[in-house]
């Protein structure tokens, strides 16, 4: 993929502390990925991230990191 945030995801990556995270931070940051690159199947991968974040106000970290893992391997470049 080209045009992705990976640096981005990397950050987010790296500020996971504890075990659990304010949904509407995960939400805040999904959508600023979301606006920081016009890739579409990035775009749709957020856009799916989006529909499933759990809870009714507090996620789990480890759904972050995973989903941030997620970001990340689509981000790395593909075999011609």
């Amino acid at each position: 993929m080209s045009n992705v945030p990976s640096n981005e995801i990397a950050e987010l990556t790296a500020k996971i502390d504890g075990e659990i995270i304010d949904r509407s931070r995960v939400i805040d940051h999904l959508l600023d990925l979301r606006l920081l690159t016009t890739d579409i199947a990035f775009t749709a991968q957020v856009d799916r991230l989006l529909g499933d974040v759990p809870g009714a106000s507090m996620v789990d970290a480890a759904w972050w990191r995973q989903a941030l893992g997620q970001l990340a391997a689509s981000t790395e470049p593909q075999p011609a």
